[in-house]
């Protein structure tokens, strides 16, 4: 029990942990009622029958996302990750060989990824099988789409495994009266059924 509170409540402070409150001039109130209507008019705007798109560009607004990963010592871990680009239907991101969640991926070969944004109070989440490749242009694509990946592994880019999604599932929830909730089937050329 004790454990699985942990797990809560790591999730609860990753994913969407409040903000601290202070007073603030007039200014800072606006723009952040700005910022919260712009961000409830991107998820207004998009098209909830192309479930691929709505990922995609979710994953595009809040650029970095939290994975989850079976650990090597059967418990539940969770990361910041990088969605890095979509291609013919399929999800790409990467990872590093020497990293925990490798060696994790390579045994339990399966995770799930989640967003969530606190002013709409709305979520995505998706999972799926993981795939890796050592394709040369897959990892070129990774890097130009990351300069987190270029400052950290430029130089070394021997090191970065690229992977790519089978039979994901993704969901769209929200608790704000504007919005709808969604689930979709991400089917992509590489699923096996």
């Amino acid at each position: 029990m004790k454990k699985t509170g942990l797990i809560l409540l790591s999730l609860m402070l990753c994913g969407c942990a409040a903000q601290e409150k202070t007073e603030e001039p007039v200014q800072e109130e606006v723009s952040e009622m700005t910022e919260t209507s712009d961000t409830l008019e991107f998820f207004k705007s998009l098209d909830y029958d192309n479930g691929l798109d709505v990922v995609v560009q979710t994953f595009r607004r809040f650029p970095l996302q939290y994975g989850t990963t079976l650990g090597l010592d059967g418990n539940p871990q969770i990361r910041p990750l990088e969605f890095k680009f979509e291609e013919d239907g399929v999800l790409y991101f990467d990872t590093v060989e020497f990293y925990t969640s490798y060696k994790e991926m390579q045994k339990h070969p399966y995770v799930q990824i989640c967003i969530c944004d606190q002013e709409t109070m709305t979520y995505v989440r998706l999972a799926g099988t993981v795939n890796f490749t050592r394709d040369q242009d897959i990892i070129d694509r990774c890097f130009e789409n990351s300069p987190v990946l270029t400052s950290q592994f430029g130089d070394h880019r021997e090191v970065v495994v690229g992977y790519y999604l089978t039979d994901v599932w993704a969901e769209f929830q929200s608790f704000s009266p504007e919005l709808q909730n969604y689930t979709w089937n991400l089917k992509n050329r590489f699923d096996r059924s």
